[in-house]
């Protein structure tokens, strides 16, 4: 039986002997929050058996302990009066640097729990018959990645600012002069956060198990940036020959980071990449972008999954 329609409501509710839903009806907006919000428990293992939650536990302790380690030592070399180079230890870029293989292992596990279980359970026809439509499925899984993803980069990058600040005699003091990095911080991890999530999210929508899509973003990374790094190297006599880093995702995170922060050591494909700052955050934009329009275009309204 069809209840009673109320123009000032959105959408309508059935009746199928179910309990009913007397609360606030949010519409189309809630929903999207609501899908944000799922898809992040989901990735996460939340709400699942203990072996769900797993990876994502491991990955985070990997994440932390290169954390821990550089604020420990900076703390102790600085308490000794012996810093010397450990400030380049404990930079932005070198953490960045060692925590972008974690990202694309931690994209590889979420980006498909968030994307394949829906084509496999086939339960996109009842995201899509009413609140929301196809573009707010995608903007809301790419939202809850990239969130997702910014606990692996900005959070504890922005632990590390604050680590790298405490250790200092006038620590207030040290805040207020570095604010800028912690903006930075931000910036770079939210940019990297986004592109990886992004590619990730893009390639997991072109199949429906998790397994393949999982295999695919990791060798994926792997494998591109293998090919791009060498194609660059055996042709480097060539200027144009540069132009295949662009397929390194992260070279173009560690030129940005060379950019913001001034802090990283030589690399021979930040310096054949050789691209100044708006460039690298075009790059990251550009793949972005594309990665999202494909992602887009796989939940076109002749998917009939």
């Amino acid at each position: 039986m069809q209840a009673n329609p109320d123009s000032a409501r959105y959408g309508e509710v059935f009746d199928r002997g179910y309990a009913r839903y007397d609360g606030e009806r949010r519409g189309r907006r809630g929903a999207i929050t609501s899908l944000i919000g799922f898809s992040m428990k989901r990735a996460m293992g939340i709400r699942k058996s203990w072996t769900a939650k797993v990876m994502p536990f491991i990955l985070y302790v990997a994440a932390t302990i290169p954390l821990i380690v550089m604020i420990g030592v900076l703390a102790v070399m600085r308490s000794m009066g012996q810093l010397g180079d450990f400030g380049d230890f404990a930079s932005y870029s070198t953490y960045f640097g060692v925590i972008l293989s974690m990202l694309g292992l931690f994209v590889a596990i979420c980006a498909p729990e968030m994307i394949c279980v829906d084509r496999h359970e086939r339960t996109l026809p009842l995201y899509f018959s009413r609140a929301i439509n196809r573009a707010d499925y995608v903007f809301a899984k790419i939202v809850a990645m990239m969130l997702l993803a910014m606990t692996m980069t900005a959070v504890p990058a922005a632990l590390l600012w604050l680590g790298r600040q405490l250790v200092e005699e006038k620590a207030r003091q040290a805040m207020v002069d570095n604010f800028d990095d912690l903006i930075k911080v931000l910036i770079l991890g939210m940019l990297t956060s986004l592109m990886f999530g992004t590619i990730g999210l893009m390639i997991s929508s072109l199949t429906s198990r998790k397994g393949v899509a999982i295999a695919v973003i990791l060798i994926g990374f792997l494998v591109v940036t293998g090919v791009a790094q060498g194609l660059a190297m055996s042709l480097e006599d060539h200027s144009w020959s540069r132009w295949f880093l662009l397929l390194d995702m992260n070279t173009i995170v560690t030129s940005l980071g060379n950019h913001f922060f001034h802090d990283v050591q030589s690399n021979r494909w930040v310096d054949q990449l050789n691209l100044n700052q708006t460039e690298c955050v075009l790059v990251m934009l550009g793949w972005t972008l594309i990665s999202a329009i494909i992602l887009r275009w796989r939940y076109a309204p002749r998917d009939d999954a």
